[in-house]
């Protein structure tokens, strides 16, 4: 199987800032393409209310998330994603059109699922271990769930 083409170059990361301690002032400079130390909080509060419910419609969902963060996938994961992605935007009535799913959006929802789940943390020695506590926490909390409603 040959080298997957992303349209990112060789290098998709050569754009971050080395941040060692070894890093000279130069080096440490912003690149043209790179976002600022310093991320942009939207404050609403001396803005009057009415202004706000116009606004709020004028900003796009992403940019009201604090921090970007880069995550190493498998091709099969960034298969997934975007399989998954595509099929529940094809999969919405108008009616139902509010937002644009997005790989973003579904890793949000995961880890916001995630975040409910309860967990067994002690002695978790690699990554499918910790897979599998996951599903395990969730399939619980299915139940209880399920459980709760009837």
């Amino acid at each position: 199987m040959g080298k997957r083409k992303t349209g990112l170059g060789d290098n998709p990361l050569d754009w971050i800032a080395d941040t060692s301690q070894a890093a000279t002032a130069e080096t440490a400079k912003p690149k043209p393409m790179e976002q600022p130390q310093e991320v942009q909080k939207y404050e609403t509060a001396e803005v009057p209310r009415e202004v706000q419910n116009s606004r709020s419609s004028e900003v796009p969902k992403f940019k009201t998330f604090d921090v970007k963060l880069s995550i190493l996938l498998r091709d099969d994961q960034l298969e997934f994603l975007e399989k998954l992605t595509r099929d529940i935007m094809a999969n919405r009535d108008s009616a139902h059109k509010q937002e644009r799913i997005t790989k973003n959006t579904v890793l949000r929802a995961c880890i916001d699922a995630l975040n409910g789940v309860t967990l067994n943390i002690q002695n978790i020695s690699d990554e499918e271990e910790l897979r599998r506590r996951i599903a395990a926490g969730m399939q619980r909390e299915g139940r209880r769930s399920i459980g709760d409603v009837g």
